[in-house]
């Protein structure tokens, strides 16, 4: 009989036992439950419509005045796309800027050599006889080119936002041999690319 009534008094307590392991939670299970949902993620505001703009005098034996808008057929940075995009695109990381109208067509873009030969902050590239080092320049009439560019071309301000520069070189036209000077600014804004920063958005 003894037996019996342990036996029956230890499986009376089993459901005990089993209520008081379940009312014993691990503390990070009741945790999870106590806290409040994540909250939501913040929308990224939109570049402006206006997305800046490149402005180039030409002067000497040839003249000209104009006035490029910004956009995606302005501007290639690198930086504006995100790590993963940048690894599919071929190439060093860099930019091309271009100026590009009616009247005539002005580019800077890479030159080859170091990999950080355009790095992502403000840098001046100094042209001797066409040559600079981290970026190559382009200027053309039609089919007619300039030769053996001197002077500068000044990345003032890049970031995730805009990028701005001055452009200050010279050179002769070919063919033709008609000695130019371009010179101007440009400030070109991010056109809503992967890494575009321009902060939250209004709520």
């Amino acid at each position: 009989m003894r037996t019996l009534a342990a036996a029956l008094i230890l499986l009376a307590g089993c459901p005990e036992e089993k209520e008081d392991y379940k009312a014993q939670r691990p503390p990070e299970e009741v945790a999870r439950e106590k806290a409040p949902p994540p909250p939501p993620a913040k929308k990224k505001a939109r570049a402006p419509e206006d997305l800046g703009s490149c402005n180039l005098t030409v002067s000497g034996q040839m003249s000209a005045e104009q006035t490029a808008k910004g956009g995606k057929q302005a501007t290639n940075v690198s930086y504006w796309y995100t790590p993963e995009e940048r690894k599919n695109m071929m190439g060093v990381d860099g930019y091309v800027i271009s100026c590009s109208g009616e009247k005539f067509r002005f580019q800077i873009l890479p030159g080859g050599g170091k990999p950080d030969g355009m790095p992502f902050g403000p840098k001046t590239f100094t042209f001797t006889k066409g040559k600079s080092d981290g970026a190559s320049v382009m200027v053309a009439f039609g089919q007619a080119t300039m030769d053996q560019a001197n002077g500068t071309v000044a990345i003032t301000e890049l970031d995730n936002r805009h990028i701005a520069g001055t452009v200050d070189i010279s050179g002769k036209i070919v063919p033709g041999n008609k000695q130019i000077t371009v010179k101007g600014s440009f400030n070109y804004i991010c056109p809503n690319l992967s890494a575009c920063d321009f902060g939250d958005a209004p709520q």
